[in-house]
């Protein structure tokens, strides 16, 4: 991959961080959802629940996606060496 792909890979895992969160606490919560349409739970439980998840998905989504940026970051800064040292040697 090339420095341009690195960056590019950067702005789109900055950019869907917060989608990403939105959608797994979504996938997580259709129990919850399902139970509060058949009405055998009250919609503060569902609230609550979802404050719970979110919190819980973001933390993880952020863990995750900052790892894939430092290999990102650390990538690009190898491919920048390279071709600075490329350019030094011709």
């Amino acid at each position: 991959m090339k420095r341009r792909d690195y960056n590019a890979f950067i702005g789109d895992i900055q950019r869907y961080r917060p989608l990403t969160v939105v959608v797994i606490s979504i996938l997580v919560l259709l129990p919850t959802f399902d139970e509060m349409f058949t009405q055998s739970l009250s919609i503060l439980v569902v609230l609550f629940r979802m404050a719970e998840v979110m919190f819980v998905d973001s933390i993880l989504v952020w863990l995750v996606s900052s790892v894939l940026l430092h290999y990102a970051r650390t990538q690009s800064r190898a491919e920048r060496v390279n071709d600075s040292q490329a350019e030094f040697h011709a």
